[in-house]
């Protein structure tokens, strides 16, 4: 007569292991894109908000050149803070601030308030707190990978 057995086999055991290994992998992979994808979005939403306020400057002063002080091009987050400054129609200068809070990057506008480049070099710019890690800025945007 055979004996009830209870358990399961080491053959068994190893087998479920082995599942749950390559499901755990697969997870793995899969969240890391999302980290990824996200931060990428955060930077490219941080570039769109910085691109607004230049625009929001520009409509409000009534101008389509921005105030550079003799200079051609110009960088905003210092201090975490775009600070506008363009010359009214009639003469006045008006310095207006447009957006609030930590910028992780700089970013080179000239004077028709288009963004040049960005640059996250915490020796050029020591204001950029926290800098975007592995994100590069080509053609206008952020993108994961180096520029071609």
């Amino acid at each position: 007569m055979l004996k009830q057995q209870k358990g399961f086999t080491l053959i068994e055991l190893l087998v479920v292991i082995a599942i749950l290994g390559v499901i755990a992998a697969v997870v793995a992979l899969n969240v890391n894109n999302f980290f990824g994808r996200g931060t990428l979005q955060a930077a490219n939403t941080e570039l769109h908000q910085v691109q607004t306020a230049i625009v929001a400057c520009m409509a409000e002063c009534e101008t389509s050149t921005l105030n550079m002080t003799g200079e051609s091009v110009w960088w905003v987050g210092q201090e975490g803070i775009v600070l506008a400054a363009c010359e009214r129609s009639d003469g006045s200068n008006d310095a207006a601030y447009y957006l609030y809070g930590s910028l992780r990057a700089a970013y080179e506008v000239n004077d028709k308030g288009q963004i040049l480049n960005s640059s996250t070099n915490k020796e050029d710019h020591p204001e950029i707190d926290e800098p975007w890690v592995g994100l590069y800025f080509c053609g206008g945007d952020w993108r994961a990978e180096p520029c071609t």
